[in-house]
Parts: C-alpha cells; sequence; structure tokens
C-alpha cells in the first residue's frame, strides 16, 4: 500500500466501516464507533450506547457526541483480559437494567463478544456451543471463536480458583 500523500487521503484511509454484529433485535455488538456514527445509530432506533473501553478522555467525547445524538450513554471500562466474576456480575447488571435497544462497544467488538457469551452461559444457562452458534450466526469468524474459547476457558479456570479459596 502507497503511503498518503495528502491530508484527505489520510482522512479517507482513516475512515474505518464500523464493525458490527446484530445479535439480536435488541443487541448490537461493535466496534469503535465514530462521530459521524452516533446521529445513524440514534436513527436506527438504539436507545443506549454502553462503551466498553478503559479510556476516560474518549468516553467524555462519546458521552457528549452520543447524548447529542439522543442516546444515553453508559461508560462500563471492564478489562480485555483476566476477567473475574465481579466484572461479568458487573456487565450482567447494566445490561439488565436497561430497555430498549442497545449498542454494546469496544475498540473491535471482541471483548463485548465474550462478555455476552460468558452472560449466556453463566446467568441464562446456555450451552457453550449454543452461545458460539449465535456469535458465528452473527458474523464472527474462526480465529474470533478461537480468541472466545481461549478466554472463556481462562474466565472458568479463574472463577474456579477464586471459589476454592
Amino acid at each position: 500500500m502507497k503511503p498518503c500523500t495528502n491530508t484527505v487521503e489520510l482522512a479517507v484511509a482513516q475512515k474505518a466501516d464500523l464493525v458490527r454484529y446484530d445479535i439480536d433485535e435488541r443487541l448490537t455488538l461493535a466496534g469503535q464507533p465514530q462521530p459521524e456514527d452516533w446521529a445513524a445509530l440514534a436513527a436506527e432506533g438504539f436507545a443506549v450506547v454502553i462503551n466498553m473501553r478503559s479510556d476516560p478522555q474518549r468516553a467524555t467525547t462519546q458521552q457528549r457526541s452520543a447524548e447529542a445524538a439522543g442516546l444515553r450513554y453508559i461508560h462500563l471500562p471492564l478489562p480485555v483480559y483476566e476477567l473475574e466474576p465481579e466484572h461479568l456480575e458487573q456487565y450482567h447488571q447494566t445490561l439488565a437494567a436497561e430497555q430498549g435497544r442497545v449498542f454494546l462497544h469496544c475498540r473491535s467488538a471482541t471483548r463485548v463478544a465474550l462478555m455476552w457469551l460468558l452472560d449466556r452461559i453463566v446467568y441464562d444457562g446456555w450451552r457453550r456451543e449454543q452461545a458460539e452458534a449465535t456469535l458465528r450466526a452473527a458474523g464472527y469468524d474462526d480465529d474470533a471463536m478461537e480468541t472466545f474459547a481461549f478466554c472463556t476457558d481462562d474466565y472458568f479456570e479463574r472463577a474456579a480458583a477464586a471459589s476454592n479459596r
């Protein structure tokens, strides 16, 4: 790929399409929205945006943009790795309290999918294969599924160790 030679080319190259996975009519898992995405999300009927990234400065900027577009905004900074049961509980309570369509995002749509997967297994009693099949049907690929498998195993090993203390 040739380097960008002017600011217009640079702006076009940096503009990435919003990565999103529609899980059902209520929930969409996604990567990082751009400033121009907020109004479109509101127009689609989303009621709330939940940001799971940990950057508080970015969250403050996003909150202003989301609220200006008519969306409620929640910053729920959860870790990417080394998830603990209290992190999953925080996630579960936050989503359970929301009514209407939810747009849940992190940087790449991986962390949000992992949390969704764990929530289905732990709180809704889904079999792991059932939750994984739903993520595949939404569009997650083999590489993502491999990451989810590793992180899911890690979470359950960590939770078992914590309960044995």
